[in-house]
């Protein structure tokens, strides 16, 4: 959820300051291999749309969640000179580090379940079980390895559609922001030569002296 205003909130920003060249700007972005971020997000997919069960019935789901991270560092990586681009790498390895280290699932708390859904209790939530519709595996916090880079961060009501989301969603969507508030690919770094101006002070010195 968080990603999808990350991209409404991109564009917005984008049409406020291109205006009428909103868009030329974005087609004419320098993405390369877009077809392994779409491979990546077709990955994603069987897992996002199973219902919730024992996360013992998801294994190749998950399996295909895990290696679509892993076509997404392929994808940052070829498209790192994109402005934004180095956030939204930082949020895919911060994603991908905890989900790996928790079965392949992006672990959440029965607690934060309830947060998000009122009027539910910690019973409705049990520990093991995948979140329908969802990255997450049900996990108490003691058991969860990274916890801190988890979905522990909440929009809760009354906002319309309460969401949990990790600190590496939020990175990855302020880089879509900045991806789409500035669609081309940062200049190349100069190597500077330290040694020229010393050799053009040096031949003036000389010319001055024949």
């Amino acid at each position: 959820m968080i990603l999808t205003w990350a991209v409404i909130l991109g564009l917005l920003a984008s049409l406020v300051r291109y205006r009428s060249q909103a868009f030329a700007q974005m087609a004419a972005m320098p993405v390369r291999v877009g077809w392994v971020a779409l491979a990546a997000v077709a990955l994603q997919i069987p897992l996002l749309c199973a219902s919730s069960r024992p996360v013992q019935d998801l294994a190749i789901p998950c399996a295909l969640f895990l290696a679509s991270h892993l076509l997404l560092v392929v994808f940052v990586w070829c498209n790192r000179r994109l402005s934004g681009m180095p956030l939204i790498g930082l949020g895919v390895i911060c994603n991908l580090a905890v989900i790996a280290l928790n079965g392949g699932f992006m672990p959440i708390t029965p607690e934060t379940l309830v947060r998000i859904n009122p009027g539910t209790g910690l019973a409705h939530w049990p520990v093991g079980f995948h979140y329908g519709s969802s990255k997450d595996i049900i996990l108490p916090r003691m058991a969860i390895r990274l916890w801190g880079l988890s979905d522990i961060l909440v929009i809760p009501p009354p906002f319309p559609w309460p969401t949990a989301f990790s600190v590496g969603d939020l990175l990855i969507a302020a880089g879509i922001i900045l991806l789409l508030l500035n669609p081309r690919s940062r200049p190349d770094r100069v190597e500077a030569q330290p040694g020229t101006d010393l050799m053009g002070l040096l031949f003036l010195r000389k010319e001055k002296m024949e």
